[in-house]
């Protein structure tokens, strides 16, 4: 089977045959967050410019199957992927939508962040623009540092190729991630670039299969992307903000009162997306068709992690809100106990005790907003200790919070929304994996 670690390693073969894979919930269940970053075919061709490939010097597989799909790319209808389950993931109109509104939800929240730093500096709110605009470069900058430090290794790699991607498309990879930090943007247009490619009549059986495997290694290279984004930026951004509307006195006018719960939106759903598409790319990772979340399982997947983070973001409002700076401590203390229970779970992920140690840190903070499970085993039961503790934690703030001078409105409307969260992440989380889940025949409740 092919190892997946989390945070992101290098990429690593998709093998055609895998071995046996684990049982779903209730027996061995697959691992959810753990991954490696694929590596790219050794025949090498442009994203954005597409020049021939040398067959005789490809060592790609080219036997071919004769059982093969019909499909249409552009004005170009041939035979195109074969039936086989080697292949089980063709690039679909779906598939092409999901990336859409990737680039979508992430360019909104990035604007909609930026708008709302300009309206803070308008009114001259120092505090408020410094927090705001610095949770928008340095999440950034970090980002689009990952994603280029991808690029040099995989340039270095391809340097070894008779036939290396063109120094242009290259020179347009580094300036659209560093400085204009479009890196998830770059990543999502080649996917769909490969997507369309993959499916082009024109092209022989092993070009395709060339790129039928690069669509799966800048699908999961775009997710996870945005998932680095989702977490140092958006999910801090939102806590931020209901901070400051909880705090405030100040009156900035209706402006503001568009722009701030536009960018709040913006953050909420650019998390939970992230989240989706990382479960998507994951499963596309296996490279079986058994393993596929449908387009059902997306939309309840979502509202299941929408429904997880909303609560914990909204009770560390609540708790910065009433006791300050010690929010940081106390959101500290979690941090290091998630990552020490992390570390009891003994993973043999990686053998260097530092890469043991990053991989500890960074699960922890995940786990400060959700649940992520790293391990393969029962999950049920790792599940439940988190979501008791998390649990307890929600309300036991809600508890200490709920006084007889918060008559606030937003104050009552916090309240009321975080139990109404919890219950719903329940009932579609259950539901999910009874009724929806890929595996859903195996997992008993």
């Amino acid at each position: 089977m092919v190892s997946r670690k989390f945070p992101y390693d290098r990429r690593v073969k998709y093998e055609v045959s895998d071995e046996k894979e684990d049982n779903a919930e209730g027996q061995e269940d697959e691992v959810d967050g753990t991954h490696y970053r694929q590596p790219k075919p050794e025949v090498i061709d442009s994203p954005l410019i597409v020049g021939e490939i040398d067959e005789k010097d490809s060592t790609l597989d080219t036997d071919t199957n004769k059982d093969t799909l019909k499909s249409c790319c552009w004005n170009n209808c041939a035979v195109s992927y074969s039936s086989s389950e080697k292949y089980p993931f063709p690039f679909r109109g779906i598939d092409l939508l999901a990336a859409v509104l990737s680039t979508v939800f992430f360019l909104f929240d990035v604007i909609s962040d930026v708008i709302l730093a300009e309206e803070y500096y308008r009114f001259q709110r120092w505090i408020p623009f410094v927090f705001t605009i610095s949770l928008i470069l340095f999440p950034h900058l970090v980002l689009n540092a990952i994603n280029t430090s991808w690029y040099y290794n995989d340039y270095i790699e391809e340097k070894k190729n008779e036939k290396p991607t063109k120094k242009l498309v290259w020179f347009l990879r580094i300036v659209l991630s560093l400085p204009f930090m479009l890196g998830p943007v770059v990543r999502n247009v080649e996917y769909i670039h490969y997507g369309f490619k993959s499916k082009s009549g024109s092209l022989s059986e092993s070009k395709r299969r060339y790129f039928y495997k690069m669509v799966l290694c800048e699908n999961a290279d775009a997710a996870m992307l945005r998932m680095i984004e989702a977490f140092l930026e958006s999910a801090p951004q939102l806590v931020l903000q209901i901070y400051i509307i909880m705090t405030e006195t100040n009156n900035d006018g209706p402006m503001m009162q568009i722009v701030r719960p536009a960018a709040m939106f913006g953050s909420w759903i650019g998390v939970s997306w992230s989240l989706v598409s990382y479960q998507k790319a994951l499963r596309l990772s296996y490279n079986k068709k058994a393993k596929r979340l449908s387009f059902l399982g997306v939309i309840f997947y979502y509202i299941w992690r929408a429904c997880e983070v909303a609560p914990r973001i909204l009770v560390l409002s609540l708790f910065a809100a009433q006791f300050g700076y010690h929010m940081l401590v106390a959101t500290g203390i979690h941090w290091i106990l998630m990552s020490l229970w992390v570390g009891c779970q003994k993973q043999e992920m990686y053998e260097k005790m530092r890469d043991k140690v990053v991989h500890y840190i960074v699960i922890g903070y995940v786990l400060i907003f959700c649940f992520q499970n790293v391990q393969k085993g029962k999950t049920r039961y790792r599940a439940m200790f988190y979501y008791f503790i998390t649990f307890a934690e929600n309300i036991i703030i809600l508890w200490a919070y709920f006084t007889h001078h918060k008559k606030n409105w937003v104050y009552l409307a916090v309240i009321g929304s975080i139990p109404s969260f919890m219950v719903i992440q329940i009932i579609v989380q259950l539901l999910y994996y009874k009724c929806i889940h890929p595996e859903h025949t195996k997992i008993w409740l």
